[in-house]
């Protein structure tokens, strides 16, 4: 239902209108997030009432609105592993990551404006709605709304690179700010005339972060490792299960249990199986465990 007026709005959010009044800087708070690859992500997660009203923008406003079928990472249904496996069918060709520089952050105020106002919004509650879920002009990374919202703001560009894919023969997806393009003969033209849809769509590429597999070898898409045998995580990544658990086994503080099983929660995601015969094989050759 699209509200045509303010009032009809704030009654549907469960505000009053003071609650849009204070500087929305101040409903956010700064949070380190340890990434799957390594290093720290800062983001910025919302306050509690804030957070409850984004959460209801998007279960009722922005699901209603379906993202193309090459974007990933918006359900359960399209999370890493259905992207893997997506490019998992070609296997026997080449394989490229791209990462979008500072994603979420270069989804401008007027952008997500925009969006809203194709929603169906009048001026004034696309308004309203942009500034409960953007802060300082910006998408936070963070609030529940920013992935939905930056994608619908993405739609011209995915359509524009899905084109260019499909006319050169080639898969595309994108998984939030990873973009991964499978098929045969990907050449450095076809990476610089993609560079040229992003940047053209106002995105940088992270130059450093591509990468280029070739045909007949393992992959990598979203921290999934992809071989002839399926899906699973890469040896660095089991050897980092393996540390923690031996941690864990030898001091089950709630520390130790809490970064083990947050570290295997991934692996299971992945490969079920194979995680759990992982443990136990490690739990068997370490002898301080049960199998």
């Amino acid at each position: 239902m699209i509200y045509s007026s303010k009032k009809e709005l704030l009654e549907f959010l469960n505000i009053k209108e003071n609650f849009l009044y204070p500087d929305f800087s101040k409903k956010y708070y700064t949070k380190e997030l340890k990434k799957k690859s390594g290093g720290i992500r800062l983001i910025k997660p919302p306050s509690v009432n804030l957070k409850k009203v984004q959460r209801l923008i998007l279960d009722k406003i922005l699901y209603k609105h379906k993202n193309l079928e090459c974007v990933y990472g918006l359900s359960k249904d399209k999370g890493v592993v259905a992207n893997a496996n997506f490019h998992k069918k070609n296997f026997d060709k080449q394989l490229v990551n791209l990462d979008i520089e500072n994603f979420f952050t270069n989804v401008l105020k007027k952008e997500v404006n925009k969006v809203f106002k194709s929603l169906g919004f009048n001026k004034e509650n696309s308004n309203i709605l942009t500034k409960i879920c953007t802060v300082e002009g910006s998408l936070p990374q963070g609030a529940p709304t920013s992935p939905y919202l930056a994608s619908l703001s993405c739609i011209k560009m995915d359509k524009e690179i899905y084109n260019y894919c499909r006319k050169q023969k080639f898969t595309y997806t994108r998984y939030f700010d990873d973009i991964s393009i499978s098929g045969m003969n990907i050449n450095d033209k076809n990476i610089v005339d993609i560079e040229k849809i992003v940047n053209k769509n106002k995105f940088n590429l992270n130059k450093t972060k591509t990468t280029f597999y070739e045909a007949d070898l393992d992959k990598i898409i979203n921290g999934v490792f992809i071989s002839k045998n399926g899906l699973s995580v890469t040896n660095k990544y089991k050897d980092e299960v393996k540390s923690l658990y031996i941690n864990y086994l030898k001091d089950p503080c709630v520390h130790n249990k809490k970064a083990y099983k947050g570290k295997l929660s991934f692996y299971l995601h992945i490969n079920k199986k194979e995680a759990v015969d992982f443990i136990n094989k490690i739990s068997y050759l370490t002898g301080i465990g049960p199998v």
